[in-house]
């Protein structure tokens, strides 16, 4: 640039000066048509004239050539500052990535291939993806790199991956560059490996939140979770129960075997606890021996008295400490909420308060803080106890209750039906005991012994009878769920004698809620014995009947409840006339149970109802009832 203004000078300069040598020595010609009649004047002014344009020039220039050098000065400064700014990038401690407006990386410093382990040439042209792990841990989809993420400024910390699989975590700040219109044309990634900084957060939390040695929760972790639980007990109006325990003469074997053993006690009884409740339940620490439980999502005080009952159990069994073995009880002090209160404060105090009267009471128990839930769970302690010996002094009986087909009036089968004669209250309801056994497990027991006798006594029946009836069998959510339960089927048949079509198993519609795949699974392997299943209490649900068409079953059983207003209650008589003709779309049989009077038999009929059962036919009967009424009752058995 500096040599062309040099040669356009030089040019102007000729031409000023052959313009003065020509008006100065102008023709006359020239002179003579301006008017002028002296020449020398005429030179004079021409020459002062020129001499005037050629200073002025000479200034322009003069200026001219010093903004050119202070341009050539700023292009040398600005030169110097981009290979500076290029130094720092190359050579920068965090690595550096440049993509384009979409994404595509089109440059990478030597730190990220160092923090990587790719080359510059196999991460040039990729996306940001590719720094994701192929299997990505549960760390959540925010924490992983996406393209959302290019902003023009945007800061967070994403999981990363390296070339040969190591996974770490980097600090990430994005930043945008504009053209002079204002367009994005690049952006700018900056990241920074803080894997050592996390973990470090991460121990520190640990210690924050979470006892050194157990590993269970702490007092401050406990009590943010106790409160998160009563705030979703009041949105969502459901009970939590807070069990507070504290080890029976801890002090006195860690006094005797030393801290050592003490600790091992603590470990072993922190991984106990933990194996009585649910994942989602809490167990923790509070400091020295003692330990505290969360119970969210409570549905009845028996659940709550149940986990007791576990963890004095699981707590009493023989743990070693080095060369001596020891036995270590639990006092329990349950609390429930919202029943005894709704504020964290409160219930600590409340199972603190029950905790010293279990100790009070003689140690190695629980004690409810509310003496009525108390007395209601040492109820269900007798009860428990009761159900054991019943079982095993064969106090249990069945009774019978006469199905009738509508169309012949015939019995075709009997329900069984469980009886407990209890030797000081005498004959006992199912509904008063049934949810005892179910929650203790005891119900698998019992539930075996009520389908092998009432195979059996169906057996007898044919043989002295004649009549071959079927006899129908409840069962219970706990046998339903027993992936045995097909094999105990087949062992019962084999050992009463009795053929499968001569068995029903009547299953509620509350089992058929959960997994729809899993119940049709379950219902076709208790098929595959031969016997017939008949959906009991239906329309009680509300979710079996867009299953129905899916479920191997053959029967189904109307409510009672549908069927003891009938015919006063409109709607009930219309659901009940719908259930039939569902169920006969589908080429199922219906049983109506509960049925008490002709009104109720004749509408049954009318709506061509198969199957009836209630007391206007036969009240349950004993065996010996059984037997009679086959052979001397009113209606017909078939023969």
């Amino acid at each position: 640039m500096k040599n062309r203004m040099l040669v356009s000078g030089t040019l102007i300069t000729v031409l000023l000066v052959s313009l003065m040598l020509w008006a100065i020595n102008a023709p006359d010609w020239f002179l003579k048509t301006l008017g002028i009649d002296n020449p020398t004047l005429w030179q004079l002014l021409v020459s002062t004239l020129i001499t005037i344009c050629f200073a002025a020039y000479s200034l322009f220039l003069y200026r001219l050539n010093r903004r050119l050098e202070d341009k050539i000065h700023q292009l040398g400064d600005s030169e110097a500052k981009l290979q500076k700014l290029s130094s720092a990038v190359t050579n920068s401690g965090s690595s550096i990535i440049i993509t384009n407006r979409q994404g595509i990386i089109e440059y990478v410093n030597h730190k990220f291939t160092l923090v990587s382990g790719y080359e510059s040439d196999e991460i040039v042209g990729q996306t940001l993806e590719i720094l994701n792990p192929q299997h990505a841990p549960d760390i959540g989809a925010d924490n992983l790199w996406s393209q959302s993420y290019l902003q023009p400024s945007w800061e967070g910390k994403l999981f990363s991956v390296r070339k040969d699989g190591h996974e770490f975590w980097s600090a990430i700040t994005v930043s945008a560059v504009r053209n002079k219109s204002g367009q994005v044309t690049n952006y700018v990634v900056a990241a920074v490996d803080i894997t050592e900084l996390t973990e470090a957060n991460r121990k520190m939390q640990q210690l924050a939140l979470f006892d050194s040695l157990t590993g269970l929760a702490n007092r401050r972790l406990f009590m943010d979770r106790l409160n998160n639980a009563l705030a979703s007990c009041r949105r969502e109006r459901s009970s939590l129960a807070l069990l507070f325990l504290d080890l029976d003469q801890f002090k006195r074997i860690n006094d005797t075997l030393g801290h050592d053993a003490g600790d091992i006690l603590l470990l072993t009884i922190a991984d106990r606890l933990k194996g009585c409740v649910r994942e989602k339940d809490t167990v923790s620490r509070l400091g020295g021996d003692e330990f505290t439980v969360l119970l969210t999502d409570v549905k009845d005080t028996y659940s709550v008295t149940h986990v007791a009952q576990q963890i004095l159990k699981a707590l009493k069994q023989p743990i070693k400490l080095h060369k001596h073995e020891v036995i270590v009880s639990t006092s329990i002090g349950i609390t429930l909420a919202p029943a005894d209160s709704s504020h964290a404060e409160t219930l600590m105090k409340n199972a603190d308060l029950a905790l010293y009267r279990a100790k009070e009471c003689g140690r190695d128990r629980y004690h409810f803080f509310t003496e009525e839930l108390n007395i209601q769970a040492l109820k269900h302690l007798v009860l428990e106890q009761e159900l054991r010996s019943a079982h095993r002094d064969d106090e249990f009986t069945l009774a019978f209750q006469p199905q009738v087909d509508l169309r012949t009036e015939s019995v075709i089968s009997v329900e069984a039906l469980l009886r407990w004669n209890h030797p000081q209250r005498g004959l006992v309801s199912p509904d008063d005991f049934i949810t005892v056994a179910e929650e203790t497990g005891l119900i698998i027991p019992i539930g075996r012994w009520v389908l092998r006798n009432a195979c059996m006594q169906v057996k007898m029946i044919h043989e002295l009878t004649g009549h071959q009836i079927k006899v129908a069998v409840n069962l219970s959510t706990r046998q339903f769920r027993d992936p045995r339960l097909e094999q105990i089927i087949s062992e019962v048949l084999v050992e009463s004698g009795l053929s499968p079509e001569f068995l029903e198993l009547e299953v509620t519609e509350s089992m058929l809620m959960d997994d729809i795949d899993k119940v049709i699974e379950q219902l076709t392997r208790i098929k595959s014995t031969g016997v017939t299943i008949t959906i009991d209490d239906f329309g009680s649900g509300y979710s079996s009947l867009s299953y129905l068409k899916r479920l191997p079953v053959d029967i189904l059983k109307v409510d009672r409840q549908f069927v003891q207003d009938i015919p006063d209650d409109i709607s009930d008589m219309e659901i009940t006339s719908a259930v039939i003709a569902v169920a006969h779309k589908l080429n199922l049989k219906v049983i109506a149970e509960g049925v008490e009077d002709i009104d109720q038999r004749d509408f049954l009929v009318i709506n061509k109802c198969d199957f009836a059962q209630g007391y206007y036919y036969s009240k349950p009967l004993t065996f010996e009832q059984l037997y009679q009424y086959l052979q001397n009752g009113k209606l017909r058995a078939i023969a």
